[in-house]
């Protein structure tokens, strides 16, 4: 089967995955605990997660970076969920997008949280363009489409995280199927000029 994402975007080796979880689980304790992002230093953060600073400015620029490289990681893992996909139809896709989001609740929280959405949707509007181009979609306005796809999967996945009380997951498929949609089927586009 031809591989629906190429996930050559991003190889991180075993030690630097563990500094990462270090700091995501220091980064979601802060977060936990309600302390304000803007209140957050890379000092406190590094001393809880017994990361040295020199280690964090090397694979961080700043905190929020933490959770941009979370959200690469994230949508890496969706890549491979969609590669092991026997059938790629727009439900199997929809059922692997929803179980990544529900796996990583977190994410469009801490994204409010720490005002990195403007880093954050550039990732998610690139993998639906990924997507769309793997899925050979020759659509008009293809980068148009992309950035709305991604800019809808994540007020979803936020709306998912904040709803209470939380949906299952039948729930969050029929919801995910009704508002998002089906860029693999074109259409029928009525001829009524009263469109123009």
């Amino acid at each position: 089967m031809t591989k629906i994402i190429m996930n050559n975007q991003m190889q991180i080796d075993q030690r630097t995955h563990q500094t990462h979880r270090k700091l995501m689980t220091a980064l979601q304790a802060h977060f936990a605990a309600q302390i304000p992002f803007n209140k957050l230093t890379v000092k406190q953060l590094c001393h809880d997660a017994h990361v040295g600073r020199a280690t964090f400015y090397r694979h961080h620029q700043d905190i929020a970076d933490i959770i941009v490289v979370e959200y690469l990681i994230t949508l890496q893992e969706l890549g491979h969920a969609l590669n092991n996909l026997e059938n790629p139809t727009y439900a199997t896709i929809a059922g692997a997008v929803i179980t990544t989001m529900r796996a990583h609740l977190d994410l469009p929280q801490l994204t409010a949280w720490a005002h990195c959405a403007d880093r954050v949707l550039p990732l998610e509007t690139g993998f639906a363009q990924q997507l769309l181009t793997a899925l050979a979609i020759q659509a008009p306005h293809q980068h148009f489409i992309a950035t709305f796809l991604g800019h809808s999967c994540h007020q979803f996945a936020w709306q998912l995280a904040t709803t209470q009380p939380a949906l299952n997951r039948i729930e969050t498929y029929r919801l995910f199927i009704q508002l998002i949609p089906n860029v693999l089927q074109t259409p029928t586009i009525p001829t009524n000029t009263s469109l123009d």
